[in-house]
């Protein structure tokens, strides 16, 4: 039989005949070194993994940046998914929806990204006035342009409301993404012209052909109508489809914490 021990940072096998020598008493004492000093390891161990655990969810270096001023966290809630005549319509391979509240902070950057002016002059942006002080918020749909829709017709065709109020301000326009596909299946990657990851927000510009065409519209509410707790926001198609949104406020907006797949 040999049993194992620690001795100033040697290991040391310990014989039968040891054991007799040095007693059963010393053996456990030094089994319970051993022990004590496997269970200080393991300790150790899970420690540093819940904290590098804890600290790579909290790092703003793992968000989502969707776009400049927009990152995964501002995303409202989903309470209803694609709607299929809605997809048809669009292209079922494309077709996407996704909302997004934009606080004062960041509205800036989404008003003067330069992604607006790929399909639209910067008079269109420039001559908005929109108030800082209220409620913003960006929906976005992306559309197959291969299909023959009069999008410029069919974008103007939708309405909003927040908490069943109508919004005091609307900007509608074009913005390019690239993309990339998931089977059949076209997703977002970057805007035409890219940001470095967050949070460094850096424009870079690059070049390309293909783009996955989208259409965004900024509103405005009179921040009178946000109430604590739950708010609801709902889009109406130009097909009569809702689509529902919900986001909860305490204070100020409460950030979306789950990654959700488009």
């Amino acid at each position: 039989m040999l049993a194992i021990c620690f001795q100033l940072g040697e290991i040391k096998f310990i014989t039968n005949w040891e054991i007799e020598t040095l007693g059963m008493e010393n053996v456990m004492k030094s089994q319970s070194r051993i022990l004590f000093f496997a269970n200080s390891i393991f300790i150790q161990l899970i420690l540093t993994v819940i904290v590098l655990f804890v600290v790579s969810c909290s790092s703003p270096m793992y968000l989502t940046l969707v776009s400049p001023g927009i990152t995964s966290e501002a995303r409202l809630k989903k309470q209803s998914d694609l709607r299929m005549e809605e997809a048809s319509f669009y292209g079922s391979w494309i077709y996407s929806h996704a909302a997004f509240y934009i606080d004062q902070l960041q509205l800036p950057k989404v008003l003067n990204d330069p992604n607006n002016l790929v399909f639209q002059s910067k008079e269109k942006f420039l001559i908005q006035d929109i108030d800082p002080n209220s409620i913003h918020i960006l929906f976005e749909f992306c559309y197959d342009e291969r299909k023959q829709i009069n999008i410029e017709e069919d974008k103007k065709q939708y309405s909003f409301q927040l908490n069943d109020i109508n919004p005091s301000h609307t900007i509608v326009y074009l913005y390019p993404y690239s993309y990339f596909k998931k089977g059949n299946t076209y997703r977002r990657k970057l805007p035409y012209y890219q940001s470095l990851p967050y949070p460094n927000d850096s424009i870079l510009t690059t070049t390309g052909y293909d783009q996955l065409y989208c259409v965004r519209t900024l509103l405005s509410f009179d921040p009178s109508i946000e109430k604590r707790g739950t708010n609801r926001f709902t889009v109406t198609t130009p097909r009569n489809q809702n689509l529902f949104y919900e986001y909860e406020y305490n204070d100020q907006f409460v950030k979306f914490k789950e990654e959700e797949i488009n």
